[in-house]
């Protein structure tokens, strides 16, 4: 029988697609390059919801948010779900967590070590779960009593540094734009995606060796508050990057339009800038942590019988056209990095129509475990192995105000309630000239596969 490999899942949170060394842009990923060397990048991957819980519930299960119960962002992933981690354990892995998961994000409780009893039954046998970005700051109450949430939260309050990251997102959440970037209050060896590396090193260290096994490393940044520690932001305090896509509201929905003042209103220049250089310091404390997760890889000398993933749950807009952050159908938002290492394979950028949930059945297929028959995912291995180069005839997301449908040229934004949108994106990729008015017959072919995922 043939080895199955390990499997190696490190997710960043709210990380734009192309942001990295090996895409071509001007900032220093040399760890998640690592990667990329010895793997394919699929340069077109999107994401099923820009929204951090339905997407990862999906990538859980394999199936889109309207299938999984899991539509909007305070929810917990049904208890009848089944899940790949699941799947996995049957089959004979060790399956393992650290960091944030969202599988029950209205439960703002973690547990003292991270291993709540609700996550071995999604299927984890080792765990240290997070809290996620923002509510990291925000006690869990017990009993009318405020106390932490879960370790990382612990181990603030155990610092005396709780009550100090409580005061400064109050007052980023309260007081600033939601532009607003600054530095961390907190020192380097309190930083929340420290906290996460170091546990997966740990974690990585500690598996045995006597069944494969798979990690799941799930960072919390880049995600806002845009807060890096000094020493990271001081990397790129005098960067300049290439400029975000001018706010012309031309064509989009009121909705946007109204976002779109919400998000940006009174930002200059200076302000854009400021919060890049935020968000690239944020990067570089996921990228050196990734290089430490993979030199213990090799140190375990597992590198070669290992399929390493580098992935996000939804993108970041980052400022163009006007909008920060994600909720919407925009390139920024829904674009993923997607990058797959198998053991043995080489450098390889494939464009092939890839969402996040598709990594469920490849997992399963490399373990030599069966996909259920409900998964509206399709397995990455035929592209990555070179016996296909298409995965599917469109891609889907979906929020609870809109859909998108993208058929690899044209893009489909449905908002049940406003103005629908239509981009050529190999004549307009930054979306700026809407077509629903003028390309009726684009959309009439389309039609065919809504409501049918």
């Amino acid at each position: 029988m043939k080895k199955r490999p390990n499997i190696l899942l490190i997710m960043a949170d709210q990380f734009r697609a192309g942001w990295l060394g090996c895409a071509g842009f001007p900032i220093q990923t040399p760890q998640i390059d690592r990667i990329a060397a010895r793997g394919t990048r699929f340069t077109r991957a999107s994401c099923v919801c820009p929204l951090c819980t339905p997407s990862r519930a999906s990538l859980a299960t394999g199936r889109y948010p309207r299938h999984t119960g899991v539509q909007v962002h305070d929810a917990s992933l049904p208890l009848d779900a089944v899940t790949y981690y699941q799947l996995l354990r049957r089959g004979g892995y060790r399956v393992a967590a650290v960091g944030k998961t969202d599988l029950h994000k209205d439960l703002h409780e973690y547990g003292e070590r991270g291993d709540l009893p609700y996550m071995y039954h999604m299927g984890f046998t080792d765990l240290c779960e997070t809290e996620g970005k923002m509510n990291a700051a925000w006690p869990a109450v017990r009993e009318g009593k405020p106390g932490p949430a879960g370790p990382y939260q612990r181990l603030l309050a155990a610092a005396g540094k709780m009550e100090d990251l409580t005061r400064d997102y109050l007052d980023r959440l309260k007081n600033r734009p939601p532009w607003y970037a600054a530095p961390s209050v907190l020192p380097p060896e309190l930083f929340h995606d420290r906290f996460v590396g170091e546990r997966a090193c740990a974690m990585l260290r500690g598996l045995p060796h006597d069944s494969p096994w798979h990690l799941f490393v799930s960072f919390v940044g880049p995600h806002d508050p845009w807060d890096p520690p000094q020493c990271y932001y001081d990397r790129y305090r005098d960067a300049h990057f290439p400029p975000s896509i001018p706010p012309d509201m031309d064509g989009k929905p009121e909705w946007i339009r109204k976002r779109a003042a919400r998000q940006t209103g009174g930002m200059d220049a200076e302000g854009l800038e400021n919060m890049k250089r935020h968000y690239a310091g944020s990067i570089a404390v996921i990228d050196e942590w990734v290089g430490r997760i993979l030199d213990v890889l090799e140190e375990r000398g597992e590198a070669e019988d290992t399929a390493v993933v580098f992935t996000a749950d939804h993108g970041e807009m980052m400022g163009d056209l006007g909008l920060v952050q994600k909720s919407v159908m925009y390139e920024g938002a829904l674009r993923i990095p997607l990058i797959v290492s198998l053991p043995g394979q080489e450098k390889a950028e494939s464009g092939a129509l890839a969402e996040l949930p598709d990594l469920a059945p490849t997992f399963l297929e490399l373990a030599g475990v069966r996909p259920p028959d409900l998964m509206d995912a399709v397995s990455l291995l035929p592209v990555l192995e070179g016996r296909a180069a298409e995965l599917r005839p469109f891609q889907l997301s979906e929020l609870s105000n809109c859909q998108m449908l993208f058929d690899g040229r044209y893009k489909w934004i449905r908002s049940w309630n406003d103005r629908d949108e239509l981009y050529d994106l190999l004549e307009d990729p930054e979306e700026r000239v809407n077509r629903i008015d003028s390309l009726p017959d684009v959309v009439r072919r389309m039609q065919k596969w809504t409501f049918r995922q």
